[in-house]
């Protein structure tokens, strides 16, 4: 790390990067519009370091006026729009039009053909962000696991490394067909009764993507846990859960 005065850092965005400091007016100004809470640098910091973890940035300790020091990340345009993606809805578009425009602005005033394919790489990552995040919002029970690894098969190829990284999942989860086989019943029965004694909860397992039977779209699937085999069995051989 270096330290340098902070009156001589100041907003610094380039054709390539953006400051921390940047961008965090930035969100602020996009949450206040929004009404929602400002978010403090050390937070914002935190939620960056996250984010960008692997990753090539650079970290400075700059002091401030009043002899206390405040961490100030530079990073790419690119990886800006993945920390501006974790904000919310109303936020995060505020946010990737500004970024959007802060880069065609550059690639206009007559910046390389090398800083117009980032240009269109960085619109195609909002692209494809916007589109995960819809989809995410057509499937509000997913399970984080799920939504990360949809996100990951999605984005990944995009960005052309593992931006996102595949979750580790702790424990086996069943499909209804597969805990069906398990119990000696079908699989409509299953449903049938977790649906009847509402068992489609976190308690007994987790909603993950999968490929409906009568389409080609991507929908909810409910996948039960041990507890959730345990439940079921119980129901179904008379007994109640406990």
């Amino acid at each position: 790390m270096t330290s340098k005065n902070v009156a001589n850092v100041g907003s610094i965005v380039t054709e390539k990067t953006i400051d921390s400091q940047s961008l965090l007016a930035m969100v602020n100004e996009a949450r206040k519009q929004c009404g929602e809470p400002e978010v403090r640098n050390n937070k914002f910091i935190e939620k960056v370091e996250d984010e960008l973890d692997g990753e090539h940035y650079t970290k400075s300790v700059v002091q401030k006026s009043n002899k206390t020091s405040m961490v100030v990340i530079d990073m790419s345009i690119k990886q800006a729009l993945r920390v501006a993606a974790r904000e919310s809805k109303a936020v995060r578009r505020s946010l990737v039009d500004k970024l959007e425009n802060m880069q065609e602005a550059h690639i206009k005033s007559g910046k390389s053909a090398t800083g117009l394919v980032e240009y269109r790489q960085a619109r195609t990552l909002k692209m494809t962000v916007e589109a995960v995040t819809n989809l995410f919002d057509l499937m509000p029970n997913l399970a984080p696991e799920a939504k990360q690894t949809a996100a990951a098969s999605i984005i990944n190829p995009i960005v052309g490394f593992n931006a996102i990284p595949l979750p580790v999942i702790e424990q086996h989860y069943y499909t209804a067909g597969e805990v069906a086989e398990k119990l000696g019943v079908t699989a409509n029965k299953i449903g049938r009764v977790a649906n009847a004694n509402n068992l489609k909860t976190e308690q007994y397992g987790k909603f993950f993507l999968d490929k409906s039977k009568h389409s080609d779209k991507q929908v909810e699937a409910f996948r039960y846990n041990d507890n959730g085999i345990e439940a079921l069995r119980h129901i179904i051989s008379g007994a109640a859960v406990a």
